[in-house]
């Protein structure tokens, strides 16, 4: 007999991760984590810790997050939440006392595909 597993990766509050995750259910950071996520939701608990890229469809910070996050629904930075980066999004919510210090852009929709972001400099600079 099979055991159904609920697609769950959680990084505990005494683990620190480092490189690339590409999970088809949930991520949980309760510790640290530095690299890159794809996933269909993340969560970054409160006393948790991530460093460079995520793509996924919902994404809920109320720890410490930097650099650059792609979310194709909601984001919601709770009050106890930091993002610094890059954040493209379809809907956000940020819950006062929450800190979103970002250059943010607004997707035109829940279809659109996620494209990683480009990492040359804007063409407004010469």
């Amino acid at each position: 007999m099979r055991i159904k597993s609920e697609d769950i990766t959680i990084i505990s509050e005494t683990s620190s991760l480092e490189g690339k995750l590409k999970m088809p259910g949930d991520v949980i950071i309760m510790g640290s984590f530095k690299g890159s996520i794809i996933s269909r939701t993340l969560e970054i608990f409160k006393d948790g810790k991530a460093f460079g890229s995520i793509e996924a469809e919902n994404v809920t910070i109320a720890g410490h997050f930097e650099g650059e996050l792609a979310c194709s629904g909601l984001l919601t930075i709770a009050k106890t939440g930091t993002v610094k980066g890059r954040v493209a999004y379809v809907a956000l919510s940020v819950e006062r006392g929450g800190l979103l210090d970002a250059e943010i852009f607004q997707l035109e929709s829940t279809d659109t595909k996620l494209i990683p972001f480009d990492r040359k400099k804007p063409h407004t600079e010469k």
